[in-house]
């Protein structure tokens, strides 16, 4: 697959314009922090829990896994789960635990 490279220069100017500075294997790289509520279901019932995600350039944080933390305005992010690369293979999602 090849990168279109203006949407990979659209990519870099969001983060660097919306990114907050965060500390990840010693070097400083920007993320995007959301908080948004996630819908489950158990049984018949809807359930509404909380769940914090990041977002983060795959150059920045080629080999993200499970584990890794970003340190950002005294808060410590934990990947919770497999991040996963978004659409154009540019960007890393991840559900992290916030300590």
């Amino acid at each position: 697959m090849t990168i279109n490279p203006m949407i990979a220069k659209a990519v870099d100017s969001l983060f660097l314009r919306l990114g907050q500075p965060a500390e990840h294997n010693g070097k400083t790289v920007p993320i995007l922090v959301f908080a948004p509520d996630e819908m489950g279901e158990v049984g018949f019932a809807n359930t509404i829990s909380p769940t914090t995600l990041i977002r983060v350039r795959v150059s920045d944080a080629p080999d993200l896994a499970v584990g890794d933390t970003f340190e950002c305005g005294g808060a410590t992010y934990r990947i919770m789960s497999d991040p996963r690369r978004e659409q154009h293979r540019l960007v890393w999602r991840a559900e992290v635990s916030c300590d």
